[in-house]
């Protein structure tokens, strides 16, 4: 497996998907810095990114990745001995590790500027909540990569960034809040967030004078249920997309 995903990385080396690893968190600081420069820097910053910027750089990354083969109709990789569904897989997993590098450095950047900057009575995430953050957001969007290089292959690149930005952007306001929060996967990583960084989804500080502030939005007792809740959904897609990719080989 491990050569399979090392084929994959090596085709993105050099391409606007790599380049997307640094873009995505460095354009989130700037523009925070820019916009909110003072004591809600940070909230904003990680608002932002996980509201906006993350989506639109999985669907942008998963739909390059792959595309990759799909330019030669993937001849490059149908026509080799080869197993199709790891290769499938060894392209998801490129995506989750270009995705981990992403938050981690908004999880760096974010850190060090708010601590050089010290603005009195700044509203601060600890560090450990800011990392414990930057690997739910990882693992409650990774259902979002087989899906969006499926949608990639099918439609291209701007259909698949407006289907998955849209519904993020849609759900992850409106059910972030709600009793049934868990049955909408969009709205699973901004909730999250209320318990583990305080922010609200709707990108206030996660406290009593705030906008649609519950108490109960506070409870970390939501963390397990809608981590689980994902990777059982990211398995699931994995292995439904993994037995489509397998069967481009018939055609």
């Amino acid at each position: 497996m491990y050569s399979y995903f090392k084929s994959e990385a090596l085709k993105m080396r050099h391409t606007f998907a790599e380049r997307l690893i640094i873009i995505a968190p460095l354009f989130t600081i700037l523009l925070a810095l820019l916009i909110m420069p003072g004591m809600y820097f940070q909230v904003e910053c990680y608002n932002w990114f996980y509201s906006l910027i993350l989506p639109g750089m999985i669907s942008l990354g998963c739909t390059l990745v792959a595309m990759k083969d799909k330019k030669m109709k993937n001849m490059g990789v149908i026509s080799l001995p080869i197993n199709l569904k790891k290769v499938w897989i060894a392209k998801i997993l490129v995506c989750m590790v270009m995705t981990f590098i992403a938050c981690f450095l908004l999880f760096l950047g974010t850190s060090a500027i708010g601590a050089i900057t010290n603005y009195k009575n700044a509203f601060r995430i600890p560090m450990l909540n800011g990392f414990l953050g930057v690997i739910v957001l990882v693992v409650t969007f990774m259902w979002q990569i087989p899906i969006c290089m499926f949608i990639g292959t099918k439609l291209g690149m701007l259909p698949t960034l407006l289907i998955n930005v849209g519904a993020y952007s849609v759900f992850a306001i409106m059910a972030a809040t709600e009793s049934y929060w868990w049955i909408v996967p969009y709205s699973i990583p901004s909730r999250l967030m209320c318990p583990i960084l305080k922010i609200l989804p709707n990108g206030l500080p996660a406290v009593e004078e705030s906008f649609t502030y519950k108490p109960e939005l506070l409870s970390s007792s939501v963390v397990l249920p809608g981590v689980t809740i994902t990777i059982i959904l990211f398995l699931i897609l994995t292995v439904i997309t993994a037995k489509w990719y397998k069967g481009q080989e018939a055609k």
